[in-house]
């Protein structure tokens, strides 16, 4: 099969080449799909430009796929081939930048009417943004609940299921495209971080007492700053690799706040059972009938991967970027 692979650890114009690769093989539990489409996610970079962990070369990036079952394992139960599925490969084997993937079935749905373009854009960022919302902060009707990058990724898809929840949510964005789609998503509070003082605002809006539940998507300072304004007793969590300093975790500490780190990809490690598949299952039935909406603000060509990534690498990307790989 091709496979548009990274070579090495580095700039996306460097290390992306199209290379002719054996087809995968089926284990017990996989799936083998004919790739349609796959997308774009910050993970994607940070392990192009260094892994936390070794890497074989070549690697095949792309961590969604929507795709065409042509094969499957002896355990898989509930696809046939031919069926058209979506879900999210495991960062840790070769991901959907190719021909053809294999992926568990147990972390795929059927793609149901959504398109292959709409339908690639949402297990990744669609089950961190339910899993870091209903699983690690356990939101609730009547929570206010700060969802950081509202206009990304993950963040466009936290906006709306919080809000389909019935909270208030408080969000940032800083370019007028994406402060206005953060509006549209229905986000009750839009904060530019480049022109407010995002604590101050924050404990303005709550009256003085701070956020007791957010939702870090972009990590660095803007995690950093959430200690400012995080009420006691609250719940942080983030989707990135942060380190907190003695010093922040003091703070931490005399305020009794909660820390949790969401990865979904670490369940996929040992799929013990359909939880994610159940969850995106969820997703799409919302997708289908309207009430959660998948953005995808560009689609490319797999062969121009290296400008996708970089497209994404600008931290300006509303909702999803979305690569095509083949036609169905």
């Amino acid at each position: 099969m091709k496979a548009n692979v990274i070579t090495a650890h580095g700039p996306a114009r460097e290390v992306f080449a199209m290379r002719e690769l054996p087809d995968p093989v089926p284990s017990g539990d996989d799936l083998i799909l004919k790739v349609l489409a796959t997308s774009v996610n910050p993970l994607d970079c940070r392990i192009r430009k260094k892994a936390s962990v070794p890497r074989n070369f070549p690697l095949i990036l792309g961590f969604d796929v929507c795709g065409i079952v042509v094969d499957k394992g002896s355990n898989v139960a509930g696809f046939e081939i031919g069926d058209r599925v979506i879900g999210s490969p495991t960062p840790f084997r070769n991901g959907a930048n190719a021909e053809y993937v294999a992926i568990d079935y147990r972390s795929c749905v059927h793609a149901g009417t959504l398109g292959d373009e709409q339908a690639a854009a949402i297990p990744l960022v669609g089950i961190t943004a339910y899993e870091g919302l209903f699983d690690r902060l356990k939101v609730a009707a009547g929570d206010l609940v700060v969802i950081h990058a509202g206009a990304g990724g993950v963040g466009h898809l936290a906006v709306q299921l919080a809000k389909k929840t019935g909270c208030t949510v408080v969000t940032t964005a800083s370019k007028p495209g994406s402060l206005a789609y953060c509006s549209e998503l229905g986000a009750d509070y839009v904060l530019n971080y480049r022109e407010t003082d995002v604590p101050k605002a924050i404990m303005d809006i709550t009256g003085g007492k701070g956020a007791g539940l957010i939702f870090d998507t972009v990590g660095g300072s803007t995690f950093s700053q959430c200690l400012d304004y995080v009420a006691y007793n609250g719940h942080i969590a983030t989707i990135l690799p942060v380190e907190v300093p003695e010093t922040g975790g003091y703070r931490l500490l005399l305020k009794n706040i909660t820390l949790s780190y969401q990865f979904m990809g670490g369940p996929l490690q040992r799929p013990e059972s359909n939880r994610q598949g159940e969850v995106l299952k969820k997703l799409v039935n919302m997708a289908e009938s309207g009430a959660l909406r998948p953005g995808v603000s560009a689609v490319y060509d797999w062969t121009d991967l290296a400008e996708a990534h970089e497209s994404m690498e600008t931290g300006h990307t509303v909702g999803k970027i979305v690569v095509r790989v083949s036609p169905a």
